[in-house]
């Protein structure tokens, strides 16, 4: 692409990035409201929510958008920076929905609206226009490894979506079922992350990367994916709510996507190595992650996890860990270093604020002591956050916007 075909791809970049920046400064104030108390009668599942949230739409899924689209050869269509900046702005007006009211209906009008629930179907209709977009620029193309894969991440973005639209029925028409409830809350966000961000970003890696693509741990690996992750999303439901036979099911899918992970990093890291080891810290969080899947798999291993309380350690090796570095990872390696100045103290800050997470969960010898956890992980949670701002701060200068303009005229 010439480089202003490139610039609102970049701009939509930058404005996911300050959500980042929001959306991780709320999970910092999470940490500290958990010692201290929140502020102007914030509540911990309100904000707990507005995290989650923005970073699922305002950071990685517009990220994604923006940096598929910058690999395409078609030129952007008209609509898609548009496309984008509503994409970010729903996000951000449901951040503050979630922030203020969580899922509770607010008085408007003399009418009672689940303004939350209505705020992110509207994300959900924006994304359904984004898979549009992208069918018309990669229509006619050869089905590359990447492509294939993002091909395979929209369908899952659009079977994750289903989720979320049964849980707003669900609310609508009053059903209580509380296993219900749960499985379709995860079938939006376990297939949500599994699905949409992992492929997505495996695509980006591998279009960076292209001759990854060629062994066949990289086929192997891309379709043990397809085929396991559909069912993964059960996993998350309480043992004795699932009969035996369909949990044997689910682990058997649990482990052809740990297995399927486990190929695409084997297939990856070569290439990583040589070519600027910018995905190597991505990658070894992504073999974390499939080593639990591996373990999940088995019922006795998944119960294990569960007495460990590994859940908000797992969803930080995957969402910040192999996520988050793998987004900007992808940036640098489209648009150059200056895009992502700080991108080596971001890894630094990741890597510990995953370490500060450690002494949450019961791996953590007691003998050791846990009092100052709480207070080492809130800190810690600030790191990211400051170099995402040095980051943003980095792009104002107008000699970096010079650069920014010579680096995307090479593009």
């Amino acid at each position: 692409m010439q480089h202003t075909e490139q610039r609102p791809l970049r701009r939509a970049w930058l404005a996911a990035l300050f959500c980042f920046v929001v959306a991780g400064a709320t999970g910092s104030l999470l940490r500290f409201g958990m010692l201290g108390g929140f502020p102007a009668g914030l509540q911990l599942l309100n904000v707990r929510h507005a995290h989650s949230h923005l970073m699922y739409f305002g950071w990685v899924t517009p990220a994604l958008m923006a940096l598929i689209a910058a690999r395409l050869p078609a030129p952007p269509s008209r609509g898609l920076p548009r496309l984008l900046a509503a994409i970010i702005a729903a996000s951000l007006a449901a951040y503050v929905s979630f922030l203020l009211t969580g899922y509770r209906p607010v008085n408007i009008g003399g009418s009672s609206l689940p303004t939350s629930t209505i705020l992110a179907g509207l994300n959900v209709l924006l994304w359904y226009g984004f898979v549009a977009i992208y069918r018309r620029m990669a229509r006619g193309l050869p089905r590359y490894p990447w492509l294939r894969l993002w091909d395979a991440a929209l369908g899952f973005l659009v079977l994750s979506s289903l989720g979320a639209w049964g849980l707003a029925l669900s609310n609508v028409l009053g059903l209580e079922d509380p296993i219900w409830s749960l499985a379709l809350t995860h079938l939006f966000l376990d297939i949500f992350a599994d699905g949409w961000f992992v492929l997505a970003l495996l695509g980006l890696a591998y279009a960076a990367l292209p001759e990854a693509a060629t062994g066949r741990a990289a086929r192997w690996g891309e379709t043990l994916l397809v085929a396991g992750l559909p069912l993964t999303f059960l996993l998350s439901l309480p043992a004795g709510s699932v009969p035996g036979a369909v949990r044997w099911l689910v682990g058997g899918a649990a482990l052809l996507v740990g297995a399927g992970l486990l190929a695409n990093v084997w297939a990856l890291l070569p290439a990583a190595w040589e070519k600027g080891r910018l995905w190597l810290v991505p990658l070894a969080f992504l073999s974390l992650k499939a080593v639990a899947e591996l373990v999940m798999s088995v019922p006795a291993g998944a119960a294990w996890a569960g007495s460990m309380a590994l859940r908000i350690p797992y969803l930080h090796w995957l969402l910040l860990g192999f996520v988050t570095l793998g987004v900007i990872a992808a940036a640098e390696q489209r648009w150059g270093r200056r895009a992502v100045s700080a991108r080596p103290w971001m890894v630094g800050a990741v890597i510990l604020l995953e370490l500060s997470l450690m002494p949450l969960t019961l791996l953590w010898p007691p003998s050791w002591g846990t009092a100052w956890a709480l207070q080492i992980a809130a800190w810690a949670s600030l790191g990211p956050v400051l170099v995402a701002i040095v980051m943003l701060v980095a792009q104002s200068r107008p000699q970096n916007r010079e650069a920014e303009t010579t680096a995307l005229v090479e593009v």
